[in-house]
């Protein structure tokens, strides 16, 4: 799980006295998946189907990907929860052991059909953005995505109103956004009990070859004990006991990354 970031260009110094021009403001980052971010309106894409049958091949390089807090107890049975590493702990679930691979996507873009399938990768190509200016929300998509179609699949409108296959759509964006916004909250107060550590796992396969994984967090067990009496009861309002013991239940899932993950292909013998 990589958690660096690209440094920013230097400017180059001005010359001949001339002032030299303003920067331009940052551009935040596009949400895993995106290429590209563009609302959703009528006027401009009445034409466009969703197509889902074109599978999760985009999602086939995802090591990692954010989970939301109703996703825990099903998550837990099949993936490694963790928290992301750095400032903003979000939970995630653990999809792979090597940078760049997800092991859930097979080579056709299916899911493992005995795996659950996370709701951010159910809900792409459609995602819910803030537009902070307006202080509004609106349905954003990736229009180069593989399952936007112009001929294929079920239309995203009809009559210049949103379809039904659309509003479900919408609902599922918008009841996942709540969610992962539910988690960020249970991620952050879990770092300001003091229950996160930076972990660092380093695994030996029996076949020959290694991997590392690091950049992420793991709840410690043994600290809920300095948890105060008042402040258990104040999560268990709000529902964190059954994630927290989920997240602690799904340490037992990094043995199922170990069987899926295959053997290092041997070097070619060389001639004496």
């Amino acid at each position: 799980m990589s958690d660096t970031a690209a440094a920013p260009a230097s400017a180059a110094a001005a010359t001949n006295g001339a002032k030299p021009a303003a920067a331009a403001p940052a551009r935040p980052p596009l949400p895993l998946f995106f290429n590209s971010v563009v609302g959703v309106n009528a006027g401009e894409h009445s034409h466009l189907r969703i197509d889902r049958s074109k599978g999760f091949g985009f999602a086939a390089h995802a090591q990692a990907m954010p989970l939301g807090l109703g996703e825990f107890e099903a998550a837990a049975q099949h993936y490694p929860i963790v928290f992301a590493g750095g400032p903003q702990p979000t939970p995630m679930v653990l999809l792979g052991l090597r940078e760049g691979n997800n092991l859930f996507v097979e080579p056709n873009g299916a899911w493992r059909r005995d795996a659950y399938i996370p709701a951010y990768c159910r809900a792409y190509p459609f995602i819910f953005v803030e537009d902070t200016a307006r202080a509004t929300l609106f349905v954003g998509m990736d229009p180069n995505a593989a399952a936007i179609s112009g001929t294929d699949g079920v239309a995203m409108f009809e009559d210049g109103k949103p379809s039904p296959a659309m509003n479900e759509t919408i609902s599922f964006c918008a009841a996942f956004r709540d969610s992962l916004n539910a988690a960020i909250t249970f991620g952050r107060a879990m770092e300001e009990a003091g229950l996160l550590a930076e972990e660092e796992a380093s695994i030996n396969f029996t076949a020959g070859g290694t991997a590392k994984v690091n950049g992420f967090k793991l709840l410690k067990a043994d600290r809920l004990a300095n948890v105060s009496d008042e402040v258990f009861l104040d999560w268990r309002r709000k529902g964190w006991l059954g994630p927290i013991y989920a997240h602690l239940y799904s340490s037992a899932r990094w043995g199922r990354l170990v069987e899926l993950t295959p053997a290092p292909t041997p070097a070619p013998a060389t001639a004496a």
